[in-house]
């Protein structure tokens, strides 16, 4: 991925890869859901993605991919709780 704003004439051109590791239940999810479309894996996935990107901008998008190593901790702006409440 050439990691530029889309539209940008720089952007990389051509087929890219990507690995992508699933276990127990995502790919047993992924496997049933290819089978009962009647795709390989390798389609659904990359039907999913191409859906997921022209959705990204609606706000519908449900939870946002979080930077942080620890996704459930607050950023570090964020004030303690109030312990006494």
């Amino acid at each position: 991925m050439s990691g530029l704003p889309a539209g940008d004439d720089r952007a990389v051109r051509g087929e890219r890869s990507v690995s992508l590791k699933l276990e127990g239940f995502a790919w047993e999810s992924v496997e049933q859901e290819s089978l009962r479309q009647g795709v390989p894996v390798e389609e659904l996935v990359t039907f999913a993605v191409l859906y997921y990107l022209a959705d990204v901008d609606s706000g519908r998008v449900s939870r946002q991919i979080s930077r942080s190593p620890y996704p459930d901790t607050p950023p570090a702006d964020t004030p303690p709780a109030d312990a006494s409440a």
